[in-house]
């Protein structure tokens, strides 16, 4: 299995690096969400990562305990990248317009791997 998910992300790196590539070649619109969208978005992560920390208070030292943490992580990751996106669009911060988009794939590959392990305990 651990075979498989090193595989996967292999292929996710080569994916992202031809897409990188392909950025100096041709330029691509990078759209920025609405600026209520982004706050909702980033209301919800930091309520869901709040529900995640008291389920992990809860199952704390179960075998599920894990992949609460991870889930935890993933909902902190997505709150991080909608307050980058607020702050560069409020001219605060300048940002590479690739660190939201790789946030948001460390985000997906802490669900991934939360799911995992949940799988795993429940198999």
């Amino acid at each position: 299995m651990k075979a498989r998910i090193i595989a996967l992300c292999g292929l996710i790196t080569l994916v992202a690096g031809n897409l990188w590539a392909q950025e100096a070649a041709t330029p691509v619109a990078v759209a920025i969400p609405p600026l209520p969208f982004t706050l909702i978005i980033l209301a919800a992560a930091c309520a869901c990562a709040v529900f995640c920390m008291q389920v992990f208070m809860v199952v704390r030292g179960g075998q599920l305990s894990r992949a609460w943490l991870i889930f935890g992580g993933g909902f902190v990751i997505l709150a991080l990248s909608q307050v980058a996106v607020l702050l560069s669009g409020f001219g605060v911060l300048s940002l590479n317009r690739f660190i939201v988009p790789a946030l948001l794939v460390v985000m997906t590959g802490l669900f991934f791997y939360g799911l995992y392990e949940t799988k795993r305990v429940l198999s």
